[in-house]
């Protein structure tokens, strides 16, 4: 990357010692400057006022506003902003809401100092960087979505007129194409409809389609 312009990082941790750190690993780096630093969520939304980084490296858990509040904020303010959340927590809730709201990559602090500056480099190209504990701990998460997924479809029980409108929702029938082959209203329609979205826990017609597909299997019904 040479004859580059400097890639300019901010550090956001409430631990001074690996503040430091960072700073000395990042400073052998030509490359690589760093404009700012900060120890809490609302420090860095302030220094950002003053000078906007290319790539901003968050802890997840400090005093005040935590890494993911502090990511959403930035993010809304500062969309061009690539943020890598840098951490020794690796419960599942917080890489969900730290990816779900916008973070470029979920990195544990017993990272090589190589490959997180490599990791600096990859967010900038656009890439999604999980360290191995955190991408393991993701893909159980979505296993464990999905056999309860499953479990959901076979466990539902539904009025016989509710299972007339599951199948032809599953068929992909809308609202006045059931209304017309049930001989209902489309008021009724939507009523029962309703009911259905409720019983499964959803309002997105995908997934319920997809849940009702299960279901109607598990009857026998293909």
């Amino acid at each position: 990357m040479d004859g580059e312009a400097a890639i300019r990082v901010m550090l956001v941790d409430d631990q001074k010692i690996l503040l430091e750190g960072l700073e000395t690993l990042i400073s052998l780096r030509s490359n690589l400057q760093i404009v700012a630093t900060a120890q809490s969520g609302e420090e860095a939304l302030e220094r950002l006022r003053e000078v906007v980084p290319d790539v901003v490296l968050m802890d997840i858990r400090m005093p005040g506003m935590g890494g993911v509040k502090a990511t959403e904020a930035i993010l809304e303010r500062y969309p061009h902003v690539i943020v890598l959340i840098l951490t020794t927590f690796d419960d599942e809730a917080y890489i969900i809401e730290a990816l779900s709201n916008g973070a470029s990559g979920y990195l544990l602090k017993d990272i090589d100092g190589e490959k997180l500056v490599q990791a600096i480099y990859e967010a900038l190209s656009g890439n999604l960087l999980l360290t191995g504990k955190v991408a393991n701990k993701l893909a159980l998460n979505i296993r464990k979505q999905n056999n309860r997924f499953d479990r959901l479809g076979e466990e539902l029980e539904f009025s016989p007129r509710e299972l007339d409108l599951a199948r032809l929702l599953v068929e992909g029938h809308n609202a006045k194409e059931m209304a017309e082959k049930l001989f209902l209203t489309q008021g009724t329609v939507k009523n029962y409809l309703s009911d259905i979205y409720a019983k499964i826990g959803t309002n997105d017609r995908a997934k319920a389609t997809l849940i009702l597909k299960r279901h109607l299997s598990a009857r026998g019904e293909n």
